[in-house]
């Protein structure tokens, strides 16, 4: 809570006089808008799982950059996008236009980030490896940080238009399945770059078809959401000074960032691995990550009504670790799959979604509430913020996990690079590698966030 010299206000009048300046609807959220705010998840997830998957794979096979300066070059840009998303979350809390606050960042960051996406795969040839890496981590750039202007102000709205802890546990609820469609659709790029005749020409050709996909979605949210009634500006506006205190005392938040860092950390350490994964330890074709990621969707799916039942009973932490230790034993069963037929992917894709599907329900539902808290509370409202540095945490931790850490032991173990696509037969050494990677490490990060969410010690259900 910030003392505001100007306004001696009581706490009482604090929270009052930001409920009244946060105007609310009376109506309950229809069908229509929870599948409209919903619908850009797709292209969200598109941009950000497709690249993580395959640029990687992309870059060391194909542009014949070492896996460690690979994963330097994704990692270098994607820190420097930990300090746009604060700055963008401080922007969207303070925006007055027309448009509202968060719209006009949303249409401005999914036009940049679509556009990138096509430019990730089309890459001029350099003389040196070197250089490749360089125009590489410029491009990470461009496109992440309109990533930020589309991501930041999109988290920020979901508890904006909710009214109650049941609606925003149902926006979260959709905001799963949409996430998990995109994700589905990213999954399918390898296959999709097969189909289209593989090689260089593939990717290009992939680019086009889900950067499209990534602009129709994103801006299908930023026309849908026109007419819903969102949060208004704070009435006293606060410094970047004064907004730090006020997110650095909130332990709960705190608490629950390391949560979410863990997660995605464990998150990019399995998207990074995941198709060196399949290829040179478990010997399944690229195909087949679209359809054990199809096979998670549905999972996830249908298994959200279930989560959402247990959400009101039981307590979030308990739900978090009951999904993550389901998630843990779907990795053990990976190992399980060399040389069988794919179809034993589907029954373990739908395993794995379901329980995944449950802990990424309950961290936003607690992040939600947590800023709507803060915000009845205090009566100033930094949602903004809040979702600014929450989704700088999870960038830095997916691209520490997914092309930092990674590259550097996939490396250490011996992978060796190729150009355009050439098979180069792998080591021992580096299959093992590859392993110990997507199985080994990615499970002890999740096992730590669950002693983080118990550190939240809160016992009220999930939202």
């Amino acid at each position: 809570m910030i003392n505001i010299p100007e306004a001696e206000m009581s706490m009482v009048d604090v929270a009052e006089a930001g409920a009244s300046s946060w105007p609310r609807r009376q109506d309950s959220l229809t069908l229509p808008t929870y599948l409209g705010f919903s619908l850009g998840m797709i292209g969200d997830r598109i941009f950000r799982d497709a690249p993580a998957l395959l640029l990687m794979v992309y870059m060391t096979n194909y542009l014949a950059i070492p896996p460690a300066m690979a994963g330097i070059a994704i990692f270098i840009p994607k820190l420097l996008i930990m300090f746009i998303d604060p700055a963008v979350g401080t922007l969207s809390d303070s925006l007055q236009t027309r448009w509202g606050r968060r719209r006009p960042l949303m249409l401005v960051g999914g036009l940049l980030a679509s556009i990138s996406f096509v430019l990730f795969f089309h890459v001029p040839h350099f003389a040196t490896p070197l250089a490749q890496a360089c125009y590489m981590s410029a491009i990470i750039l461009v496109g992440f940080a309109g990533y930020s202007l589309y991501s930041v102000p999109y988290l920020t709205m979901a508890s904006e238009i909710a009214n109650n802890d049941d609606e925003r546990r149902k926006i979260m609820s959709w905001r799963v399945v949409l996430m998990a469609t995109g994700l589905s659709i990213s999954a399918f790029a390898g296959g999709f770059i097969q189909s289209v005749g593989g090689g260089l020409e593939g990717y290009n050709v992939m680019s086009w078809v889900y950067g499209g996909i990534c602009l129709v979605t994103m801006l299908s949210t930023v026309v849908t959401t026109g007419k819903v009634a969102h949060g208004t500006p704070s009435a006293t506006p606060l410094s970047l000074l004064q907004q730090f205190r006020q997110v650095v005392g909130n332990r709960s938040y705190l608490n629950l960032l390391l949560v979410g860092f863990l997660q995605k950390l464990g998150e990019g350490v399995g998207y990074g691995s995941f198709a060196y994964f399949c290829i040179y330890v478990v010997e399944q074709p690229l195909s087949g990550i679209g359809m054990v990621v199809l096979a998670a969707t549905v999972g996830q799916v249908l298994a959200q009504p279930l989560w959402l039942r247990a959400s009101r009973r039981w307590s979030a932490p308990l739900l978090y670790s009951v999904g993550v230790l389901g998630w843990c034993v779907n990795l053990l069963l990976w190992l399980a799959m060399k040389g069988q037929s794919s179809y034993w992917l589907i029954p373990l894709g739908l395993q794995g979604g379901a329980f995944a599907g449950g802990f990424l329900m309950v961290t936003l539902s607690m992040l939600s509430q947590r800023m709507a808290d803060d915000t009845a509370r205090s009566g100033i409202n930094l949602e903004g913020v809040y979702s600014g540095l929450w989704l700088a945490s999870e960038k830095l931790a997916f691209a520490m996990g997914g092309s930092l850490i990674v590259g550097v032991v996939i490396g250490a173990f011996g992978f060796v690079e190729s150009a355009n696509g050439i098979e180069v037969t792998q080591s021992s050494s580096a299959i093992l590698g590859i392993g110990v990677t997507y199985c080994g490490i990615n499970m002890l990060i999740y096992f730590a966030s669950i002693l983080a969410v118990l550190r939240c010690n809160r016992s009220q259900k999930t939202g």
